[in-house]
Parts: C-alpha cells; structure tokens; sequence
C-alpha cells in the first residue's frame, strides 16, 4: 500500500467520470485508505469538460483538490481531456491511461488522435491509449466503457488497488449489471495486458 497516491478522472458530462471516482474511493476506503474527492466541471451537461481529483493516503488527507504537477496517474475517458488535465496535474514520471474515442465538440475544431498521441509524448509519462467505446460495446453497453478504462487503469498501475477491491466497489456501485461491468473490466486488463 503506497503511502499517498492523487488520481485525475478527465472527461466530459455523461461518461461516467463521476461513478468512475466513486468506485474507486469505495475500492480505496476497502484497502484501507483515507479518501478525498473533489469534482470541478465545465458546462457538464453540455458535454463540457469534467475533471475529478481523487486524493488517497495511509493518513488523513487535506483538501479534495490534487495540486498542479503531483498527480500520479491520470484516467482519461476522453482523450484531449486527459491530454490537457495531464499537462496541468500530473507529475513527472506518473501515468496517463485514456480512451482513444473522442469526442467531437460542436465547432469541430479537435486535433487528430495522432496529435493528442503525439503530445503525450512530450510529457515525461507512461501513456496508453485503447478505445473503450469498442470494448465497452464487446462487453454488451457502451455506458460500461468508463468500467473498461478502471481495468486498463488497474493493469497499467494506475491504481494502488487490488482487483478484487475494484470488483467489490463495482458490484456495490452497479448491482444491476454486474456480469457485463465485470467483462468490461477484463476486457480493459486483456486491452493494455497487450501493449
């Protein structure tokens, strides 16, 4: 169990970033961690931008916001999101998990994946890119790709977590859809298990 570990979930409105921190708190608190999470949001109904800082210790933890350049991993359910949220918070070495599915705003005016790809990095960071839209689908719903990026996460080191803490949060976050959540996570492991 790492002492403190500060995680960035970047997306916009209606990806699930918000259940995607609360699932991993739940997992964080069964490992034994205290846990702070703090949400700061665009025009989130709009498809505008969402970030949540999760912060975890072995102590108490003050204030929900990650400061500037100490984040450890950045989760990204969108990919120019995770791009600029890794720019401003996360620290030299951390890690950036992001899906590769953008989305388009309405002036069009969006880099090419490539682009993003590319500018990462530029980042001193460990960077993986997997479309979890394709995989949520494998999976059987689309609405699980942010549960596919929470195993790529997971697998990528992004997370000072066990499995079966996240599959426990998962079940208890999501009790309805259990068995589809569950292939999206493994698809998610299997997803950067290959790169």
């Amino acid at each position: 169990m790492k002492e403190n570990f500060d995680i960035m979930i970047a997306g916009v409105g209606g990806q699930g970033g918000v259940l995607t921190s609360r699932i991993i708190g739940d997992a964080a608190i069964e490992a034994g961690y205290h846990v702070q999470i703090g949400e700061t949001f665009g025009a989130s109904q709009r498809g505008g931008s969402v970030i949540t800082h999760i912060r975890l210790g072995k102590e108490r933890v003050y204030g929900p916001l990650v400061p500037e350049a100490s984040a450890d991993a950045v989760v990204g359910l969108e990919p120019l999101e995770a791009l600029k949220c890794a720019v401003k918070f996360l620290k030299p070495d951390g890690i950036i998990v992001t899906n590769e599915h953008s989305i388009l705003p309405p002036d069009k005016n969006y880099p090419e994946i490539s682009k993003i790809q590319e500018s990462a990095k530029n980042i001193p960071a460990k960077a993986f890119f997997l479309d979890s839209n394709k995989l949520a689908k494998e999976a059987g719903d689309i609405l699980s790709s942010n549960i596919v990026m929470i195993g790529a996460a997971y697998t990528a080191g992004a997370l000072p977590l066990k499995e079966e803490q996240l599959k426990n949060a998962i079940r208890s976050r999501i009790p309805k859809a259990v068995d589809l959540n569950f292939k999206a996570f493994e698809l998610g492991k299997k997803a950067l298990k290959q790169k």
